[in-house]
Formats: C-alpha cells, structure tokens, sequence
C-alpha cells in the first residue's frame, strides 16, 4: 500500500504544528503512556516529554522531522533490542510502520523495565507508538492466564484424546485461527468486529472447538471406516453438546469473552458459508466470525493429517481445496486472509529439511518436519513481534517435542537401541530448556526474535543429524 504524500495531505505534523503546542504535549504527558507520533514520510511528528524520558533521549537527537530510523539505530547501539544489532533488528523494528501494521507487544529493556508497546497506523498515512511500563504487580495475573491456558489445554486434551493426536491438533487449529485474524486485522476487515480483545481470545477459544466430542461414543469417534449417514447425524451433536457444556461454564463467569467466544466457535464452526452446514444453516455472516475463522483453520488442519480412513493431504492440496470452497463452504474474506498467512509462512526459513535428515521411519521423519517448521515460525519478521502468535507456537513447540521424543523413545525401545538412557537424557534437557525459554517469555522477556530460534534450530539439526542418525535405517 502507498502512503499520502505529507506535502499534500494533512498530516500528524500538520495538525500538531496547526494547533497549540503546549496544551497538547500537557494533554500526553498527563497520560500513562509514552506517546511518539510519526509522519507519513518516517519522521517524527510529535514525542511526549515522558517518551523522551522514558528511552533517555535528549531533545537534540529526538525533536520534530527527525527520521524514526535514527531512533531505532540508536536504541540499536544501546543495546535496548537485547544482543541483536545490525540491518536485521532495524528492519524488524520498521517493519510495522512501513508495512502499516498493528502491534501489541511487550519489551523487556536491559535494566530490567517491562515496557508494553502498541503501535496503529493513522488514517493520514503516519504512526503512532505508545508504551507503559508494566510493574511487577501485574504478575499474578500472568500467573491466572497460565493457569487458565492450562486447564483449557488439559480439557481439550480430554476430548481429542480419544479422537485424534490429542492436544497437537488444537495447537494447530489455535495457532492458524491466531495468524488468519491477525492478517484480517491487517487488512482492516471486519472492524467493527476485530479488535485487540478479539486478537487475544481467539486462539485460545478455539482450542475448545471440538470440546463436545466428550459426548460421543468411542463407537463413532474410533470407528477406523467413513461414517454412514445416521453415524454422521450422531456425530454432529458435539457441536451443540461442546456449546452446552461452554454456556454452562459461561453462565458462571458471564462477563467472560473468552468463554462467549469458544461457545459460538465450539456451536458454529462446522456451519457452511453457503448455508448447508449444521446445527442451523446459518449462511454468510449470520455465521459468527470467530466461527468462520476456526473453519478454515480447522479443515485445513484436518485435511494435512493422517488418519486411519485417509492418508495426509499436502499442504498444496489443502490449500487448492480452500480456494475452491471459497464463497461455498468458506468466507472468501477469511480465505483470502488464510492465503496471506500462508504466503508469509514460507518466507526463508533458518533451518530447511533436506533428505540427509531422514532417518527412514516416515512417522519420525514427520515428526522431525513438523519441528523444523515449529521453528522456522519462530523467525518469521510477522512472528516475532506478535506476543500471541509466539505464545502458540511456543506452547505447540514444547507439546508437540515431548510427544515426538515419547515416539521415538517407544521405537528405540521396540529395536532395542543400545545406550537408549543417553538419548533419553539428551530429550530431557531439550524439553527443560524449552520450558526454561516458555517461563522467560511468559515473564515478559517477548524479544526472543532469531537468537532463541536459532539455538532451538542448531540443537534440533545437530541433533537430527548426529544422535538420530545413530538407530537410521
């Protein structure tokens, strides 16, 4: 998208320098927030006194038509990005004004201060930055969130247990639901339904999509064939029994968003866009959105795995289907956001398999796939920033390790693979060091960009090429 030329459209600069300056920077540093206002052209519109406090910053070197690129080397310089330097970090940190995206994210500084940093582009083609401190109070609401991400990973696990490969599949499922509303939110679709709290709930409701299927027999739910028509019947009363089970749960805590929105997901996510799906026919948008997106999310995942009465679609194919059922099954909108997504996702990745990783078991050979591409996540430019998107990936990371390293464990065992007690150690200390990354995340260290990925990239190739290549057939 271009920008207005600030010559010859009103600007953030025009409207500040058109006005009384000192009653405004008053009203700003009234606030909370440290403000910085940029110009369609990069420069420095306005920067609260507190901004300039905030960052140490003299008015010399952070006044008015100043290029924001000169901010970000200095803080660069300084070290307040952490140990990463150079074109990479300054691109990263531009990244959002340039491409006129929305961010939320926190920022630990080097003396220790957590900062939260949102940022929106503004009609008249500028930028604005806000940020708060975030003090050490706020920690045993940290504290809540992770228990309430447990406890709903823990109830999914019950229901998909017993149906697919438990808890990887709603990571899946939630970490896509999460990056196809961040690329609505991009798109400035549907605004007067996306929002900041609408980001940070969806995901993690639509962990719970399928939570009904607690309701129906192990008959249907492990029958290894297709479903004959009246089984089918049977089998879509989990979407009314999932939302039952989540209004109930909402009946208590009724000011709760997360638990309205996993219901309407939970209820609706296998109605169709063309009004032929179930349990109501809702058509178009009578279909909630949150709904609409976990319908993509959730077919295209579907679609990519194995089961005992299909093989695993490639991702290609998926997403041929996606398009072909766009206006019918799907929301061309969403569609178009979810193609978005794909195409960022496959931006170069920091570790590439080739065939010299296999290790001639297609099951662990998957596994080792899904984990390379897990990390490839880690580094993307649109990943990095977004606290939401990382937490997922996070969380389907260390999941989705334990799981394969059970796998591989088991197959060691079953060829009788000498020194297995080795190997063994050697997953336990990559699991503790991924809990060890999740705990300093989740304590506000969110400015893991490419040096935590990149140690997760080298251990998992080295340890592909080296220890697994030790039992490879």
């Amino acid at each position: 998208m271009s920008r207005p030329d600030s010559d010859t459209q009103e600007s953030p600069l025009d409207l500040i320098e058109a006005t009384s300056a000192l009653p405004i920077a008053e009203a700003f540093d009234s606030l909370d927030q440290a403000v910085l206002i940029l110009d369609a052209r990069e420069r420095i519109a306005f920067a609260s006194s507190r901004y300039r406090r905030l960052f140490d910053l003299k008015e010399r070197v952070c006044h008015a038509r100043v290029n924001y690129a000169n901010i970000v080397r200095i803080f660069s310089e300084r070290g307040l990005y952490g140990q990463e330097t150079g074109d990479a970090i300054q691109d990263e940190r531009m990244a959002p004004v340039r491409n006129r995206q929305k961010i939320c994210r926190q920022w630990r500084l080097p003396d220790g201060r957590l900062l939260e940093e949102t940022g929106a582009p503004l009609s008249s083609g500028g930028y604005t930055f806000s940020y708060t401190e975030v003090k050490a109070q706020l920690a045993p609401s940290v504290q809540l969130k992770n228990a309430k991400r447990a406890t709903v990973l823990a109830l999914a696990d019950l229901a998909e247990f017993r149906d697919t490969d438990t808890g990887e599949h709603v990571m899946r499922v939630a970490r896509l639901t999460q990056e196809i509303a961040r690329s609505l939110d991009n798109a400035r679709a549907f605004p007067n339904e996306i929002d900041q709290d609408f980001r940070a709930q969806v995901g993690l409701a639509s962990i719970l999509h399928d939570v009904g299927k607690v309701a129906i027999g192990d008959d249907l739910l492990r029958k290894p064939g297709l479903l004959d028509d009246v089984e089918r019947l049977a089998m879509q009363e989990h979407s009314v029994a999932g939302a039952a089970i989540l209004i109930k749960a909402l009946s208590l805590a009724p000011d709760s968003d997360y638990l309205r929105i996993a219901a309407e997901i939970a209820r609706y996510h296998h109605e169709r866009y063309d009004g032929t799906g179930y349990p109501e026919g809702l058509r178009g948008n009578k279909i909630p959105l949150s709904a609409r997106i976990v319908a993509v999310a959730d077919v295209f995942d579907a679609l990519t795995s194995l089961r005992s009465y299909k093989r695993a679609w490639s991702e290609e194919e998926a997403i041929n289907y996606l398009v072909e059922q766009s206006g019918s099954q799907f929301d061309p909108q969403i569609i178009s956001a979810t193609l978005l997504v794909f195409e960022e996702r496959r931006k170069t990745p920091v570790i590439r398999w080739s065939e010299a990783m296999s290790v001639g078991h297609p099951v662990l050979d998957r596994d080792h796939l899904t984990l390379i591409g897990l990390v490839n996540q880690m580094s993307l430019p649109a990943n990095r920033g977004d606290k939401t998107v990382l937490e997922f990936v996070l969380d389907e990371l260390l999941g989705y390790a334990a799981a394969h390293f059970s796998r591989e464990e088991e197959h060691l065992r079953r060829i009788g693979f000498d020194n297995i007690e080795r190997h063994e150690a050697i997953h336990r200390d990559l699991v503790d060091e991924l809990r060890t990354i999740r705990a300093n995340f989740y304590e506000g260290n969110v400015n893991l960009g490419d040096t935590v990925a990149k140690f997760v990239a080298d251990w998992l190739r080295n340890h592909i090429l080296l220890e697994d290549k030790n039992y490879a057939i």
